[in-house]
């Protein structure tokens, strides 16, 4: 592997950026990267060729592939925020901060959405979003041998907790990390007399495996995903913190203020929302999300005592059974004896007039009351085919229509088309007037035809449905 030794040469603060500049490195062929000249950043420009082009790094929890699907917590902000702008999102990986901040400048791409701090480079006309989080960055290091021997010991630190016990010691870091490591507390506390090591070949998780295996002495992480690793390798440590308090933003070309206002409007907006906190807690405390990320084994197991039933008749809709298992969770915790306060029954929670059009009652068998369920599902999901051509964004039209009935979503799509927002779109747009219904200035509209409606418990609902899908895709096969 390729070594580089970097001499900290100042006393004053420092944030030392490794660079790769070898092409070889890339990860830019055939990726979706905007041609030369185009006005990559210009939110006019978003709009008109309808896609995002973000570019993330290649941190195992920012954007990765699973089970036939795209996951990551900058992935799924960024879809977020592109359907928030009515747009398709493109993502380019590129694990190299300077070439990242190239494609930026050269309009190559629209938004930078990694762990980056602050860069005082004149060179790069950038700005930042207003902060998705804030974060430290911490020294890896591998727990000493003492710490599991005996109860007295346990408590006992032998670790690094006073940065000048790093003094000869090696602190190895990936060259071509996408972020600025600080170093200028280590550098202040050891007089200098610190070795960086700058290797290549390698991400920020497979450093932090390598202090895990005893290949390497120490490493430095953002806070946030070391604790994340240490659900996967128990024998390391992440508690020193080595950086003042970080905010982590987007970043954008400095000159594309529309696009630059409107990010920042909608991160205000949302970031104290429920499903922010929610993305925090999958991606970097749920074990088996870590693990999914990090690409390790993850055992599969049953969901519930109907898989087999579930799975017979989700093909009949061509969802994923688990979409369906995920539903019927909600709506009855997989319990034949259910019973709403309005009369819904059995595992399905159909109503008795929907019950009785597809021939069963509450005395009816789980496999009857599955293939009623479904049937439903399917007779919803031809009803929105022509109106909803996306049909992943179709389910969460049908869903919302299984859970409060056809005539209201139909009542919101109309008043999306009526009043500027994309009727083919659920979140932000339908979903949004489905929640306007309650106001009379929407429910008293001459295009409402089924009257006034609260949308909270459908809204809830459909995240709730969609979100418990995400899980029981980590643990039950398709």
């Amino acid at each position: 592997m390729y070594h580089k030794l970097i001499n900290i040469i100042s006393s004053a603060v420092i944030i030392i950026f490794i660079l790769l500049i070898p092409e070889s490195c890339s990860y830019t062929s055939e990726q979706p990267l905007l041609k030369s000249g185009h006005t990559g950043g210009l939110l006019k420009d978003i709009k008109n060729r309808g896609t995002l082009v973000a570019l993330t790094d290649d941190n195992s929890f920012n954007y990765f592939k699973y089970d036939e699907g795209t996951y990551g917590y900058q992935y799924e902000l960024l879809k977020m925020f592109a359907d928030h702008l009515g747009v398709t999102l493109k993502i380019v990986v590129e694990p190299d901060v300077y070439k990242a901040l190239q494609y930026l400048q050269q309009r190559r791409v629209d938004i930078i959405a990694m762990e980056l701090p602050m860069i005082t480079d004149g060179n790069f006309e950038i700005a930042y979003t207003t902060p998705l989080y804030h974060d430290y960055q911490v020294l890896v290091q591998r727990k000493s041998d003492h710490w599991s021997k005996s109860k007295a010991e346990k408590y006992k630190d032998y670790h690094v907790r006073n940065l000048d016990l790093l003094k000869d010691r090696s602190i190895t870091l990936p060259v071509n990390k996408q972020g600025q490591f600080y170093l200028s507390d280590i550098q202040h506390a050891t007089s200098n007399e610190v070795n960086i090591i700058a290797e290549s070949g390698g991400k920020v998780s497979d450093f932090i495996k390598d202090v895990s295996l005893g290949e390497i002495e120490y490493s430095i992480a953002y806070e946030r995903t070391a604790r994340a690793l240490m659900l996967s390798y128990n024998n390391i440590d992440a508690h020193t913190r080595i950086s003042p308090e970080i905010g982590v933003s987007w970043i954008i070309r400095k000159g594309a203020v529309n696009l630059l206002d409107v990010a920042n409007a909608w991160i205000e907006e949302n970031k104290s929302d429920k499903h922010f906190a929610d993305l925090q807690n999958k991606y970097f405390k749920n074990p088996r999300w870590v693990s999914i990320a990090l690409g390790l084994p993850v055992p599969k197991r049953a969901i519930s005592d109907y898989d087999n039933i579930i799975k017979e008749h989700s093909s009949k809709v061509g969802w994923d059974w688990r979409l369906v298992a995920a539903l019927i969770y909600h709506e009855s915790k997989f319990r034949m004896d259910a019973k709403s306060h309005v009369g819904a029954f059995g595992l399905m929670q159909l109503m008795p007039a929907t019950a009785s059009r597809f021939g069963v009652h509450s005395g009816s068998t789980a496999n009857e009351q599955i293939a009623a369920g479904i049937r439903l599902l399917s007779d919803l999901d031809k009803r929105f085919s022509s109106l909803v051509p996306d049909k992943n964004e179709r389910k969460k039209f049908v869903l919302a229509a299984y859970n409060i009935g056809l005539a209201h979503i139909l009542d919101a799509r109309n008043l999306a088309k009526k009043y500027g927002k994309d009727p083919t779109v659920w979140s932000d747009n339908v979903e949004y007037f489905l929640l306007a219904k309650s106001q009379p200035q929407y429910y008293n509209d001459s295009i409402v035809k089924y009257g006034k409606i609260s949308g909270k418990e459908t809204h809830r609902f459909v995240l709730n449905v969609m979100d418990k899908y995400e899980q029981y895709k980590t643990l039950a096969l398709r």
